[in-house]
């Protein structure tokens, strides 16, 4: 078992250790696609009270805002998707109705809203206008904190104190604002692009790189305090567990990193029983659910194995996306659209780089990947779906990441 005061940067580092814990653990576009930002047609969009149950819908195939059923035992409490039930052991007496199955056992009212602020961005990147985009990237607009300051994605890309490893693995301290500011400027690796192709970056960077690795800062967050013998549930590491499934599914799932994983599970045939959800999201849930559980209880091990197993699945369902977008590549030239396959390239890229730091330690061919992914490459001069499959299978393995996990692409 991996020591409890170790964090996401030293897992990093010791990423053997981690795949061999995580493998312990039980339990568990192409032109067509409609947009992967803004597409829900019915997410929940504001926090409700009470006790009762709520569902959701979205217009896209492959995208799920919420569904089946579950319960939580304390009364105020909103009732979820998803199986599953949450104590009122522990918890805030001021905790948050709850979010796809998913009991908070804290406030989280404003964090939660962070994902609405993604939602629409891709109308105004097709409209041209990056600077509508960057306003609400780098000022927010829906995330109010209590002192009245709003809660920003770009205030968090830009910090280089927090805990995502992607610092660390780049060399950089703030990688993550420094590609979204390079795709929204023109700049950097978008120097010379298309403004399709910034859009892209724009967008997949900050729905997909940005939101998940702050996920992971708030898992390694829930962590450290854990380590602390912080429990509180109000303001310790339950709280900041609750902070990354507000992050990662929220008010607004059909504009978060859970709808990804959601269109992703559709083009590999990895959709869970329902049809809708993607395997690797009840994964996610379960797994949020133990580790939320664990902490209220105590269980810092508990934890850390429910975390390995996120970021497992955040493998899945990220190595799903690169291998679509270089195979969207390859019938992109077959059809001689050049343009549309320089899109594809920076979807690819984008999608890469949310998982990069955390499977080239576990063994995936970085120099491949980038060969396959650099824009300052030809569009597919490197390769396919196929050669990324070729360099994510180290990782995979060391994972514990079956080819019935991946599927294949329909």
């Amino acid at each position: 078992m991996l020591h409890s005061r170790r964090t996401w940067g030293v897992l990093i580092a010791v990423f053997a250790a981690f795949a061999l814990l995580a493998a312990s653990c039980t339990g568990s576009d192409d032109g067509s696609e409609v947009r992967e930002i803004g597409e829900s047609s019915g997410s929940v969009s504001g926090s409700a009270s009470g006790s009762g149950s709520a569902s959701g819908s979205a217009s896209a195939s492959g995208t799920h805002t919420g569904s089946a059923s579950g319960s939580a035992s304390a009364s105020g409490t909103h009732t979820g998707s998803a199986s599953g039930s949450a104590s009122a052991t522990g918890m805030s007496s001021e905790m948050t109705p709850g979010d796809g199955g998913y009991e908070y056992a804290s406030n989280v009212d404003s964090h939660r809203l962070v994902v609405a602020d993604i939602c629409g961005i891709g109308d105004l990147l097709d409209a041209g206008d990056f600077a509508a985009v960057e306003d609400i990237y780098r000022n927010g607009k829906n995330s109010v904190k209590s002192d009245g300051s709003i809660r920003t994605i770009g205030g968090f890309a830009s910090r280089d104190d927090r805990s995502h490893g992607h610092d660390v693995y780049y060399g950089t301290p703030t990688p993550l604002d420094d590609f979204v500011s390079a795709a929204l400027d023109g700049t950097g690796m978008f120097a010379g692009t298309s403004d399709a192709v910034r859009g892209q970056g724009v967008e997949k960077g900050i729905q997909n790189q940005v939101m998940v690795a702050w996920v992971v800062h708030e898992l390694d967050a829930a962590l450290a305090k854990a380590a602390d013998g912080n429990f509180d549930a109000a303001s310790g590491a339950p709280h900041n567990w609750d902070e990354a499934w507000a992050f990662y599914h929220g008010a607004e799932p059909g504009c978060a990193p859970y709808a990804t994983a959601n269109m992703r599970a559709g083009n590999f045939a990895t959709m869970g029983a329902d049809g809708e959800t993607a395997q690797a999201n009840e994964a996610i849930l379960a797994a949020m659910i133990e580790g939320r559980d664990a902490l209220l209880d105590g269980d810092t091990d508990g934890t850390e194995a429910a975390a390995l197993e996120i970021v497992r699945n955040l493998v899945i369902t990220y190595s799903q996306a690169a291998i679509r977008y270089a195979s969207l590549i390859e019938g992109d030239l077959a059809d001689g659209n050049d343009a549309k396959a320089a899109e594809h390239q920076a979807e690819g890229l984008a999608f890469w780089r949310v998982i990069e730091p955390y499977a080239v330690p576990a063994g995936a061919d970085a120099a491949a990947m980038s060969a396959i992914f650099d824009l300052d490459n030809p569009p597919g001069a490197n390769g396919y779906g196929d050669a990324v499959r070729a360099a994510l299978q180290p990782a995979w393995s060391s994972l514990g990441i079956s080819a019935d996990d991946i599927g294949t692409l329909q």
